[in-house]
């Protein structure tokens, strides 16, 4: 009776050994901006087009981000599949179909060699497009399923989901025609959120 009983527990446990949970809670990210051609510093130019700091949420199935003002930068929903951003131009909102492509994905490459970000080993991953080339670093042990973002594919979200198994990125290196852009993870904090808290008409600029 004990070695059946064994048996059954046994059994019961190994499918959930295999089990993640999704990561649910805030990552906040420093960025740095350099000139490609000279290296020189330009944060403070590009502070009023992406802000210094990201505050990111997120749960398994929406994000959204503030910056270090308070001022909400992008929200995804991925019930509508509805991806918010702010215009640079004018401030405003814009509300775009996330399944729209900005531009071409040329490549995807995995590489073996790892980083530390806040003390965790993180896999390298690179994404080429036809306008930038991306290198992300993540640690599988901040993820959330990548299936409730397979739509995603305006900025390449969906494409790194995949790539990356549904692992948030803890620090990537944007390399574009006008600026390279570094974002690192400073601190990450597990809470709960509800999918109410990436509701449009909520998830309002924090200094309002």
């Amino acid at each position: 009776m004990k070695h059946l009983l064994a048996i059954i527990l046994m059994a019961i446990s190994l499918p959930l050994m295999g089990q993640t949970n999704d990561f649910t809670g805030k990552i906040t990210y420093d960025y740095q901006f350099q000139s490609p051609e000279t290296g020189e510093d330009i944060t403070k130019k590009m502070k009023k087009f992406f802000g210094t700091e990201k505050h990111f949420f997120i749960n398994s199935e929406n994000y959204h981000a503030y910056d270090e003002e308070g001022t909400l930068r992008q929200l995804y929903q991925s019930k509508t599949n509805t991806y918010y951003f702010r215009s640079p131009n004018n401030q405003q909102l814009i509300a775009v179909e996330a399944e729209k492509r900005v531009s071409e994905i040329i490549s995807v490459e995995h590489s073996t060699e790892k980083t530390e970000v806040m003390g965790r080993s993180c896999h390298k991953l690179v994404i080429k497009t036809e306008h930038d080339e991306t290198t992300y670093w993540y640690n599988p042990d901040i993820s959330v399923n990548p299936k409730k973002f397979k739509n995603h594919n305006f900025g390449g979200w969906s494409t790194f989901m995949k790539a990356s198994n549904g692992a948030l990125p803890l620090k990537f290196k944007v390399e574009a025609p006008n600026y390279i852009w570094v974002s690192e993870a400073v601190a990450i904090q597990e809470m709960e959120l509800s999918n109410q808290d990436f509701n449009i008409l909520t998830s309002r600029n924090q200094n309002e």
